[in-house]
Parts: structure tokens; sequence; C-alpha cells
């Protein structure tokens, strides 16, 4: 029997919190607005591959015909000391500014996976909260910034470097936050509640979070912050027109040539299991200026000047849809929908864009068009790939399944 995407229950926040935020998870996992327990999250999980989080890495190897692909000679896979001594934790979504790569840590996987698919099991211990660094050129690991509060329990799971310097993180379960690589000074936002998931830069100086189902209507939402944590906008992005969903938002992206702001949505039937995705764009008075399911917008981001970049699939398989000039880009016309998605897309300093997706295929795409890829490796059952940045012909990416950072030569 064919091994199916992953559905489960993710976690919700509480009804009397504003909503909250997507792990962006690699089950493409699905909260609902329903079955809220004490802590106000969600009490089910189910995964359809049930133990078998070697699906990614079986795929791969039924599409290569048993064998894997050959890995080009300059892999280099760093690894950090384990955070825990109880709880197993790994590289999530990660930004980059200068040579410095910073990422989120979380145990979040591997706890759900021990607890049989309960999306809670973090919070059974405490732990640290770190946001890892890596040195781009020297292709090492920097030592984590520790902004771990009194009785922490959730990781960190999302990071934006910011123009002003301070990096912004979220935890989901907890407050989001800032800190100062250079000073190590830190501050939570502890009024905007939890559920808080990606990150986008926004208008001005301003950020974008997203904020992952429960809100009311069954709607999700994307508030815009000032950079110390002052709520400027909440948009609400309401279930498609007649449809009884939960709109739980994951990433936002912010274009300012239009004054819109995107975001990429789970729609959360009553179900287990029963999950549509759709993308959205808003005006900033917040009114719903167009909805896309086909094709599935997997993610996005935005340039500075506008120009949009797509990560679509559909029956043409995988591509990246540039708004300027006005292409798309065949990325993988065999992509497997059930089984792979592009987690992130980086518009990086020379121009460049890199699509990473979870069973480490890495896409880069010049400014002309041109593309280059990587496969990197499976290094273990389980392990999917978050973020990817390159440098010149490097390519180095968050991995979990451990906090590592994985770097190879464009083939």
């Amino acid at each position: 029997m064919g091994c199916k995407r992953p559905v489960g229950r993710s976690p919700e926040v509480p009804q009397s919190d504003a909503p909250p935020r997507s792990p962006a998870l690699p089950d493409r996992a699905a909260a609902s607005p329903q079955d809220l327990g004490p802590a106000g999250f969600s009490r089910r999980a189910a995964i359809v591959c049930g133990a078998s989080w070697g699906c990614i890495l079986l795929l791969s190897l039924i599409v290569a015909g048993c064998r894997l692909p050959a890995v080009p000679s300059g892999l280099r896979v760093v690894t950090a000391d384990p955070p825990s001594a109880i709880e197993d934790y790994c590289a999530w979504y990660g930004d980059a500014r200068g040579d410095v790569l910073y990422f989120g840590q979380a145990p979040f996987w591997a706890a759900q996976r021990a607890s049989g698919g309960d999306p809670r099991a973090d919070l059974e211990h405490s732990g640290p909260q770190l946001v890892g660094r890596f040195d781009l050129r020297r292709e090492e690991l920097l030592p984590a910034l520790d902004v771990t509060t009194a009785g922490a329990r959730s990781g960190v799971w999302d990071v934006l470097a910011h123009e002003n310097g301070r990096v912004y993180f979220t935890t989901f379960y907890e407050s989001m936050g800032w800190v100062d690589p250079r000073s190590g000074a830190s501050a939570r936002f502890e009024g905007l509640g939890s559920g808080l998931n990606e990150l986008a830069p926004g208008p001005g100086a301003s950020l974008l979070v997203t904020r992952y189902g429960g809100g009311e209507g069954g709607a999700g939402a994307v508030l815009q912050l000032s950079p110390e944590g002052q709520l400027l906008a909440e948009l609400r992005v309401p279930p498609p027109p007649g449809e009884r969903v939960q709109v739980a938002a994951k990433t936002p992206a912010f274009d300012d040539l239009r004054a819109e702001v995107w975001t990429t949505n789970d729609l959360l039937g009553p179900e287990p299991g029963d999950v549509r995705y759709d993308a959205v764009a808003l005006g900033m008075a917040g009114r719903v200026l167009r909805r896309v399911e086909r094709p599935e917008i997997q993610f996005v981001a935005f340039a500075p000047d506008g120009a949009g970049q797509f990560a679509e699939v559909d029956e043409r398989g995988l591509r990246l849809r540039q708004t300027r000039p006005g292409r798309e880009v065949p990325l993988d016309p065999g992509f497997v929908r059930s089984l792979d998605f592009a987690q992130d897309v980086k518009i990086l300093a020379d121009g460049r864009v890199t699509v990473t997706r979870w069973s480490g295929h890495v896409h880069v795409v010049s400014p002309d068009g041109r593309l280059a890829s990587v496969r990197l490796p499976a290094l273990g059952e389980g392990g999917l790939y978050y973020t990817a940045i390159a440098r010149g012909r490097r390519v180095c990416a968050t991995h979990c399944g451990g906090v590592q950072v994985v770097c190879n030569d464009l083939e």
C-alpha cells in the first residue's frame, strides 16, 4: 500500500487568546477549532503513515530505482551537542543576515513521534529555548543564543533576521520575542498571546506573523507588529464564502509594490484528515483581494521591489513562478505532492532564490532564470530539511534530525 501524506491535529490556542499558528509541519498537520483541552490545544493527532516516518526516504528510493543518487564530494554535516538530556531537539526554520544563518531549535517532532502523535508532547518537559547560529563562511556552528524564560517548555520555531540587527522568533505555545546577537539582550511580547507561527518582513520596518486558526467564525489571522512588539494591525483570513472550515494561516508575505499581504493556509474540516490548502491576498484594510486554491501555493516570498516568488505545485509538478520578470521556472516535473513539500523560499542578497524541500532537494534560481540544484542526503528516518541558503556554489540547510546544518556543492 502506498504511503499517503500524513495529516494530523496540530496545536491550537485557547479561544480566550487570539488565534494560533501552524508548525508548518512536515505532516501538513491540521488544527481544528474544536476539541480544545485545558491548555488550549488539540487533544487529537493522527499520522496516516503511522510509525513509518521514513516515508520521504522510501519514496526517494522508489523514484530513484531503489538507488540513492550520487552525493557531490563537498558534503559537510555539522551537528551541535544535544541541548537537552531528556528531549531530542532539531533544527527548524532559518533566516540569514550577512554570513550567519539563524535557526530555531525545537523538540516538537521527536516528542510527537515518541508520544504516538500527541502535538502537545513537547510541553511535558521544560527545556532551553535556543536560536541556533551557523557561520556560512567557515561552515561551523556558533554558540546558540539563549532566549529561555522561566518554566519554558516550547522550543523555538521560526526566526526572522531583521534589518535592525535583532533576530525575532516564535515559540508557538508560548510568547514570541527578539534577541540581539551582539549583546545577547532579549525581550518577549507577552501581550500577543500564543499560537504565533511564521514570520516575514512587513511594511516599512514592521514584521508580519501568522496565528494558526482559532479565530471567530473560523478565521485565521496575520498580525502586523512594530519592532517593539506593538500590535499595528490584525488582518482576518476568513473561510471561503459559504464554507464551514477553520482557516489556519501559515506563511505570511508582504508585496510592497501592491501593498498586499499574502498568506498560505490550511482549510480544516470537522474530521481529522479533512484538510485542503489555499492562499489569500489581503489588502492592508483587511479585504480579501484574491483566493487561490489551484495551483497549490506551498510557499510565497517577496523581494523589497515587489518581485514575488511562488513555489507552486499541480499536475505539472513543482515550479517557481516569478512575477518579475514574469516567468515560470520548472523545478521538478516529477514532484510527488503526497510526500514532499516546498518548505521554504529565500531571496538572497545576490538576487538568487533558494527553494528548500523536506526531502533535501534544494533548487537555486539565478536572476537570469538559470537553475542549479543539489540533493542533500537522507541522514536518518524522519529527517526533514527546512531552510537552505546559497553562498557562491555552496548550499547549507538546516536539518531536523538533531540540531544539524548540512552543506554541499551545487551540482
